[in-house]
């Protein structure tokens, strides 16, 4: 089989951000593909997405520099504030020295926008067919072909399968089978307003987290300042009703009891519609098997303390297109050598994410232990120790994680400066 015969179809189960990069990548090679998003269209609800250097890097190997350029937001700092006293318990500069060290700005782009900047993509390709309302249900390799089995009992033939279909992926279940992830690990409430809404008083250009025990709150402008996003997370309470996804304002407000005033009124401009229940999965390193193979949230879900779900989504999508380019003949060889090229690095991130949750939420002596540990660090230092999740997809694999850990801290501060994953 080569690209561009007549057998050259592969098929994507989920068509979010990953999904959808896989599909633009793979179709430059001459493939037809066939994305199956279970939802009943494109739409990504409204929330806030960080891209590093590495995540644009990854999306101009797509060809979609120019379109991040005029959708996303530059902040010119990812600031830790202490959600008591408002005092900076870390700021990272964000410019000059941060543009010299890595070659790319960070940025921040609306879910939506990213979303729409990829569909707009594939909508370039006839060979990308976009299908809505399609949930998968199971799938079957016959060797020399696939059959995706959707929900409505509708089946779809290709050479080949992603599967892109989030947390509890079915494709994952054919894979590795490792039944459910594990309980959900924080609450999350976010959403996006106009500028006009926000008070002056609480405008930043910055990245900003409060950070307190037992729950965090980020703010930052999107779209060239005229969105802001505001997240809160914290963790759930005993006897959280897993099934109910209504939001409620009382629970929203009483983690952040004694938070600063700026806390207070930017969580009042929150809506309560709805919330999140986040976790993840422990790394794995069989994410292919035969003519199948998983990426993004299906292969290594994470939570969002290392801001790289959608990055590391779309180094998966740039990873996967180069080795299917290496070996298009043999497609099992080509999806074993992207899963072992991907493990080392996403598993990290995944830990690192584990890890860093602790050190944002920190409490007591612990967060003590951490300003002490910030306040030493240097600009310099901090890029040191973020020059291996900020360098080229392409680059080779890392050891894995050492984060921060206050107790440590509180004995030697960890003099050498080892935390790799902090911002």
């Amino acid at each position: 089989m080569s690209p561009g015969s007549v057998n050259d179809t592969i098929l994507i189960a989920g068509g979010g951000i990953g999904g959808l990069a896989a599909a633009v990548g793979l179709a430059r090679l001459g493939f037809r593909l066939e994305v199956f998003e279970q939802a009943e269209d494109f739409h990504e609800v409204g929330a806030g997405v960080q891209l590093g250097p590495n995540g644009t890097r990854a999306l101009a190997a797509l060809g979609l520099k120019a379109q991040v350029d005029r959708y996303s937001w530059q902040p010119d700092a990812l600031v830790m504030r202490d959600a008591f006293n408002a005092e900076d318990i870390y700021r990272l500069p964000l410019r000059d020295g941060f543009l010299r060290r890595f070659g790319e700005a960070y940025r921040v782009i609306h879910r939506a926008d990213l979303m729409e900047l990829l569909l707009e993509e594939c909508r370039r390709f006839p060979s990308i067919a976009l299908h809505t309302g399609s949930r998968a249900a199971g799938f079957e390799d016959h060797g020399n072909e696939v059959t995706l089995t959707l929900e409505d009992g509708r089946q779809a033939q290709g050479i080949a399968l992603i599967g892109a279909d989030g947390l509890r992926s079915v494709v994952r279940q054919g894979i590795v089978g490792d039944g459910q992830p594990r309980p959900p690990q924080l609450v999350v409430y976010r959403g996006v307003i106009p500028r006009r809404e926000l008070p002056d008083v609480l405008w930043s250009p910055d990245v900003i987290m409060w950070a307190g025990p037992g729950a965090d709150f980020v703010q930052y402008p999107l779209r060239s300042g005229e969105l802001f996003n505001l997240v809160a997370t914290f963790l759930p309470e005993p006897g959280l009703d897993l099934n109910d996804l209504r939001g409620n304002r009382d629970e929203l407000m009483r983690p952040y009891r004694g938070y600063r005033p700026e806390v207070q009124r930017l969580l009042e401009l929150l809506t309560v519609e709805r919330k999140w229940l986040v976790t993840d999965r422990a790394p794995v390193r069989n994410w292919a098997r035969g003519r199948a193979t998983l990426l993004g949230d299906a292969a290594h879900p994470m939570l969002q303390y290392m801001a790289q779900g959608a990055c590391q989504a779309i180094e998966d999508a740039v990873q996967l297109t180069q080795e299917v380019e290496r070996n298009h003949n043999d497609l099992a060889s080509a999806f074993r050598a992207y899963s072992d090229a991907r493990h080392d690095r996403t598993a990290r991130v995944q830990l690192g994410a584990r890890r860093f949750v602790q050190v944002c939420q920190a409490r007591g002596r612990f967060a003590l232990a951490r300003a002490r540990y910030f306040q030493w660090r240097t600009a310099d230092q901090a890029f040191d120790r973020l020059t291996w999740l900020y360098r080229p997809a392409t680059a080779a694999p890392h050891p894995a994680a050492v984060t921060p850990d206050p107790a440590h801290a509180d004995r030697k501060l960890r003099a050498r400066g080892d935390n790799d994953d902090a911002p």
